[in-house]
């Protein structure tokens, strides 16, 4: 059992298992006590008159108390990094990683100007809407509900958010 999950973990590519990882492992040291969402929040005076860097990439792997919102944003982080990975950029890890770099400064840019401070939800966002104009003819199903073309995912997350479904 170990050993079949150790070869399923080392089979997700490296950029999505290395991510999915470190947002797992900081809302668990979080919900533990070991961390205080306070040590990872962005904060641009902190960042830069005490010089506590890593809340430039902390806050990207926080996501609140684990629950169904948690899980849902995990699994969608999860799956659409990986299509990402293994479609659009099979093979470019280096061009995937500077998508995520470039995404991750675009929002920290955002929340300069807008009050978030945990911007992981956001990012999840982001790689839905990347994958979903890269794939604009597979069609989707919302809960056996609603049909509809991949571009319109966003949209259909955003309004799911919304109602809370």
């Amino acid at each position: 059992m170990a050993q079949t999950f150790h070869q399923e973990y080392m089979a997700v590519p490296p950029v999505t298992r290395t991510y999915t990882t470190a947002c797992v492992l900081t809302t668990l040291a979080v919900q533990l006590d070991l961390l205080s969402p306070f040590q990872l929040y962005f904060n641009q005076s902190l960042i830069w008159r005490k010089y506590q860097i890593w809340r430039l990439f902390t806050n990207f792997t926080f996501f609140g108390t684990i629950g169904f919102n948690f899980i849902f944003h995990m699994i969608f982080t999860y799956r659409y990094c990986r299509m990402l990975e293994e479609g659009s950029f099979r093979g470019r890890t280096a061009d995937f990683i500077m998508m995520f770099l470039f995404g991750g400064f675009l929002l920290t840019i955002m929340a300069c100007f807008v009050n978030m401070v945990f911007l992981g939800q956001a990012f999840t966002i982001m790689l839905v809407y990347i994958w979903s104009k890269r794939n604009p003819s597979i069609r989707m199903n919302f809960f056996g509900m609603l049909n509809f073309n991949a571009p319109y995912l966003p949209w259909v997350n955003i309004g799911g958010e919304v109602f809370h479904v």
